[in-house]
């Protein structure tokens, strides 16, 4: 009797105990991005967005009396607009608090998340169509935008007085950046040789090289797919065609050199534009992100060798657009003070954080995009890696990134 009599007196004081005792619960953000077809962006854009949670989770989210922690979840979406979408409505069916997004499908599934106010972030394809702040408030971008990219190559290639033929596969990347090329050099249309869609599963485009050759074309501009610009500069050069190439951020995929790799001087010269990875306050910030992105996850090896043997890595560009927005994430979530992804949403409009590379992430109720198109920058390859380009004034006041090991 006297047990039953402590026991009677013990359980309230533990039960007491595990009250008082903090129950984190977790808040799902989904990653849908093109795993199985560009394996590389996909693992990207995931590793960033689990390093911005696990940053998160060591202090946690506090709302209201409750504590929450961020839980990454990833979706493929095979470069499959009709895969994406039913991630999309799977991932909301899920709870999922916010959705992390490489841009497929987003035409139709912005619609899916917007009815329960589900706010998804593209982190990768630059469509001015896709983000409107008015019509679609669910949805926002930490990228370059294919405007501001393709209104800066124009503006550099221009003043150069070359002939550019501007290539771009059926890709939607391919064609929400040729939207924007056409736009860009709609003032100086007698800097186009021969502007020609090419498709992007193809392999061998030598017969489009040869009508820009024909066309008289004195650079190269290819908008589209890692697959479509080794395979154009392939065709170029096996036709002994030394011509300049200049692409958007996708020139720069390790799937480029890595198809390439037995011929490395076909990558010299090669000209991508993309957002600048370091900020105003300098190098240090990016840095510091890159050591805790490679403690995390090791460096991207890009799977080539420079002359001298060093193993070339891929600085983690991608990743930290994703890993800014979950930063982001989780300033909108104390902000409004609930999980109701709705008032997240709204509350995404309001709050500022430091991004990986120094500069201010914030959106606001005119434009969701978080890059300004002021803020791309050139790079030219040279032994396998890049560094920014001395005849553009941002460019040239950049540092290199390094991007070997051994």
């Amino acid at each position: 009797m006297r047990r039953l009599a402590l026991l009677a007196l013990v359980v309230p004081l533990l039960a007491a105990c595990g009250g008082n005792r903090e129950t984190t619960k977790h808040l799902l953000v989904v990653v849908n991005a093109p795993f199985s077809s560009t394996p590389y962006l996909g693992r990207a854009i995931e590793n960033g967005a689990r390093l911005g949670a696990a940053q998160v989770n060591t202090m946690g989210i506090r709302v209201g009396d409750e504590h929450y922690s961020l839980t990454v979840r990833t979706m493929d979406n095979a470069l499959s607009p009709a895969r994406a979408v039913a991630n999309v409505r799977r991932a909301v069916s899920d709870g999922a608090v916010a959705i992390v997004d490489e841009g497929t499908g987003v035409d139709a599934s912005w619609r899916i998340a917007a009815r329960k106010g589900v706010p998804t972030c593209i982190v990768f394809a630059g469509g001015q169509s896709l983000v409107d702040a008015e019509t679609r408030p669910n949805v926002f971008r930490i990228a370059p935008t294919d405007h501001g990219i393709a209104f800066r190559l124009a503006e550099y290639l221009i003043p150069k007085n070359v002939q550019v033929a501007l290539l771009h596969d059926d890709s939607d990347y391919g064609s929400a950046g040729a939207k924007q090329l056409a736009r860009a050099f709609a003032g100086d249309r007698e800097s186009v040789a021969i502007d020609e869609t090419v498709p992007a599963d193809a392999l061998d485009l030598s017969p489009q090289i040869l009508r820009a050759r024909r066309a008289h074309a004195t650079a190269l501009l290819v908008w589209g797919r890692p697959a479509t610009i080794a395979a154009a500069i392939t065709a170029a050069r096996l036709a002994g065609w030394n011509v300049p190439f200049y692409t958007p951020p996708t020139g720069a995929d390790p799937f480029v050199r890595q198809q390439l790799a037995d011929h490395p001087s076909w990558v010299d010269g090669l000209t991508f534009a993309a957002g600048r990875l370091t900020a105003e306050v300098g190098a240090q910030p990016f840095t510091g992100f890159a050591q805790r992105y490679a403690a995390a996850y090791g460096v991207d090896r890009v799977g080539v060798r420079t002359s001298a043997g060093a193993s070339v890595t891929e600085p983690p560009e991608t990743p930290m657009y994703a890993y800014d927005f979950v930063n982001l994430l989780a300033a909108a979530l104390t902000k409004a003070g609930s999980t109701d992804p709705a008032k997240v949403t709204k509350a995404l409009e309001e709050v500022t954080v430091e991004g990986a590379n120094g500069d201010e992430r914030a959106f606001n109720r005119s434009s969701h995009d978080g890059v300004v198109d002021d803020d791309v920058y050139f790079a030219r390859f040279h032994d396998m890696t890049y560094a920014p380009v001395k005849d553009d004034p941002l460019s040239a006041t950049l540092p290199p990134i390094p991007q070997t090991t051994q």
